[in-house]
């Protein structure tokens, strides 16, 4: 079904089964698709953001903010089947290793988690979970849409920012052709979403989440010449948690 599909939307759907847990009719996403996917990213996140954004206008009207503030992470989280965050513990682990290049490559390969990797996903995820807590209940519906679109775009951005710091791997066909239209289309994206929720609030985080990026692309540089896979996953999990954390810090 999917080989009759024009090519914009086999790019879209490549780009919603790379990210999310969303089965898509049959289709396994060739890498031209998903190389050029990354326009889609923020839409993606748009999906995700959406379905959230209902859930947890139900949940408020009967749960209290802190069972809801724990089952959006939960939902963020499963709904990117966990990849992301298997991205942020490993460089967690290599990153704070303290060994060479080299060592720090080959720690981010291991599947194993190490104390660093564990640490790095409660600091991270409590710190979503507080973040959501501490808002008031009828804005985290519009705040986990907000989180779920510039956690996408954050994606996006960083691999327009860096290069693939590996000779071969998966994580290699995201960094492919990088548009500046691409990049324009999900600078846009990002602000338009965050005025249109929270007006300037909205353009405070969007800003603090591009700064964090570039500052992200030139860490990773400097720790492993570049970045791979697990580093644009922590780079998500990392701005999903931003979102939040600003907000709560600009009332």
């Amino acid at each position: 079904m999917i080989s009759f599909i024009k090519t914009p939307f086999k790019r879209f759907f490549a780009a919603l089964t790379l990210l999310t847990i969303v089965p898509v009719f049959d289709y396994d996403p060739n890498e031209e698709d998903i190389a050029h996917g990354k326009p889609f990213f923020p839409l993606v996140g748009l999906v995700v953001g959406l379905i959230a954004y209902w859930i947890a206008k139900g949940m408020i009207c009967f749960a209290p903010p802190a069972i809801v503030a724990g089952v959006m992470v939960i939902l963020l989280a499963g709904a990117s089947k966990g990849f992301h965050l298997d991205g942020l513990a490993d460089t967690a682990d290599g990153f704070f290793s303290s060994r060479p290049r080299e060592r720090m490559m080959e720690i981010m390969r291991d599947s194993r988690i190490g104390a660093m990797g564990v640490f790095a996903l409660i600091s991270v995820l409590g710190l979503k979970a507080a973040g959501f807590f501490s808002l008031a209940a009828v804005d985290v519906p519009g705040v986990v849409l907000f989180t779920a679109v510039i956690g996408r775009c954050g994606l996006a951005l960083n691999a327009f920012t860096s290069k693939y710091a590996r000779e071969e791997g998966l994580g290699k066909i995201t960094f492919r052709y990088k548009s500046p239209l691409c990049l324009i289309w999900t600078l846009v994206f990002m602000f338009g979403t965050g005025y249109f929720l929270f007006a300037n609030q909205g353009l405070i985080v969007a800003a603090g989440i591009v700064i964090f990026v570039i500052f992200w692309s030139l860490y990773t540089h400097k720790q492993i010449n570049g970045a791979t896979g697990d580093t644009l996953g922590a780079c998500e999990e990392i701005c999903e948690m931003l979102v939040p954390v600003i907000l709560c810090c600009t009332v």
